[in-house]
């Protein structure tokens, strides 16, 4: 498989899944605020958000694994450089909030922190290292 068609299929997948992530989840939020839901309903329907991110890991573990090595190794560097920075983000503002009594984070945050942060490493390592 070339890596425009693996690039193609990974797409594919990871639009459609982040798109029902994030409208999933700000719908779940905007319900639970507004409309009076059993509790069963709100853990039944955060099961839509959460499977749609499970689909983005997938599909991003099937890209790693079909493309040449040489993505691949630029693939976990920036995963890596996304874990780190999550890391950072929330052992330094649990710190923050225990000990400067900084307001809460909430945790739905540290996922778009990894993904924006995985993104930049992405295009900053394959910038530097010559692949695009």
């Amino acid at each position: 498989m070339t890596t425009e068609q693996a690039t193609y299929r990974y797409f594919k997948v990871f639009i459609p899944a982040i798109l029902v992530y994030a409208f999933g989840s700000v719908g779940l939020t905007v319900t639970a605020e507004n409309v009076a839901v059993p509790p069963i309903a709100l853990y039944a329907l955060s099961l839509v958000p959460i499977l749609a991110m499970m689909c983005v890991f997938w599909a991003h573990w099937r890209f790693a694994g079909e493309i040449d090595e040489y993505l691949r190794l630029i693939q976990i560097k920036a995963t890596l450089v996304g874990v780190a920075c999550l890391l950072v983000v929330a052992s330094g503002w649990g710190t923050l909030e225990l000990l400067a009594d900084a307001p809460n984070l909430q945790v739905f945050w540290l996922l778009p922190i990894f993904w924006v942060s995985h993104s930049a490493a992405t295009a900053f390592i394959s910038k530097k290292e010559g692949v695009f």
